[in-house]
């Protein structure tokens, strides 16, 4: 059943999801949203809304289905990730048949990046809160829990030495041009692919860490956060979650230049908000919060800081290729983002300190 504005009041009546009453008084309405998964935001009052998500029926959109419900699964049935539960959004019901899942639809939520466009404020309070969020997800799965359904895969960019480019984007020509030029660049290639040798499949990780996956609420005691769309959790490396809020950063600030004027060095007016200077404070304020969460000792820093610069550059190409599948070309920006992640790979410690202004002698 391929669920419709048209039809999705029968389908949530009939599973007694929806508020009757409230309905027979007026208060419905459904709002799709373009994505590849059908999403459709179900209004009937505003503290009593849902959010429908199906994906679709081949095997890879079925087995991101069943990652998602398998991470709700933990943090509704396990006691090691119950902590987990508050911070991300209230699943009410899936359904394995057509591949639903039911959420409760957060009043006055705004994703970040829309959060961050309306109010022209990186608050530190959200980043402090981001990394705290992230330190609590990520947990060592206990010997005794079943984590057989989550596949322990690499991110696609972290394989780019073992396939070729239409294992990941089949007949696009602007993407698979992208990836060549990373595969004839030997420090690019060889950096991703030691990675990829040494990613962890340790932790419960989100995945998809992006700004996009954290919603703002605001409410009567201020403003909390939630992470959602858990469709690519997994076993894995707690720094690739940690790498893609900095990418986050980084990607808006180099994807926000004038792809029509190639060598300029200044952002349009209408983006001079996210200049990288004006976002650092909040990304400083996130990175040691997690180091503080996490208790990382200091010996660990260089490291830790090394390792966290080249997968925020690897999260960088990724966030770029992934782009330019929308496109016909590569465009000047995208060169930016595979210049940056050269540069990144070449020096972790001192893109650290002119991306971040974080300097390591403050740690050791």
């Amino acid at each position: 059943m391929q669920l419709i504005p048209e039809n999705v009041y029968h389908y949530l009546h009939k599973r007694q999801l929806i508020d009757e009453e409230a309905v027979v008084r007026g208060h419905f309405m459904v709002h799709p949203v373009k994505t590849r998964n059908t999403i459709l935001k179900v209004i009937v009052e505003p503290h009593n809304s849902l959010f429908v998500k199906q994906t679709g029926n081949d095997a890879v959109s079925k087995s991101l289905f069943l990652r998602e419900i398998n991470a709700y699964d933990l943090f509704k049935n396990s006691q090691t990730f119950s902590a987990v539960a508050p911070v991300t959004s209230h699943l009410l019901e899936h359904d394995d048949e057509n591949n639903v899942m039911v959420f409760e639809l957060l009043h006055n939520a705004k994703n970040l990046t829309e959060y961050y466009m309306l109010t022209k404020n990186f608050d530190l309070h959200l980043a402090r809160e981001q990394a705290s969020i992230l330190a609590l997800c990520h947990i060592r799965p206990k010997a005794e829990t079943d984590t057989s359904l989550f596949p322990k895969l690499l991110p696609w960019v972290l394989q780019l030495d073992r396939h070729t480019a239409d294992a990941f984007f089949t007949n696009n020509e602007a993407s698979a041009s992208a990836i060549q030029l990373i595969k004839d660049n030997p420090l690019l290639l060889n950096a991703l692919s030691q990675l990829g040798a040494t990613w962890q499949y340790t932790h419960l990780i989100h995945g998809d860490i992006k700004w996009i996956n954290f919603l703002a609420i605001e409410n009567e005691n201020g403003i909390s956060q939630r992470l959602i769309d858990w469709e690519l959790a997994d076993i894995g490396d707690p720094m690739w979650d940690v790498a893609g809020l900095l990418q986050s950063y980084v990607a808006t600030w180099l994807l926000g230049f004038d792809n029509n004027n190639p060598f300029s060095n200044k952002l349009p007016e209408h983006m001079k908000f996210y200049d990288l200077k004006n976002m650092q404070p909040s990304a400083q304020a996130f990175i040691y919060q997690y180091i503080e969460e996490k208790t990382i000792p200091e010996s660990d820093h260089p490291a830790f800081f090394t390792r966290l610069m080249q997968f925020t550059a690897a999260r960088i190409l990724q966030t770029s290729i992934e782009g330019i599948t929308f496109n016909t070309k590569i465009e000047a920006n995208n060169m930016r983002c595979i210049q940056l992640a050269f540069n990144i790979m070449e020096n972790p410690l001192a893109a650290l300190e002119e991306l971040f202004d974080i300097k390591l002698y403050q740690y050791v």
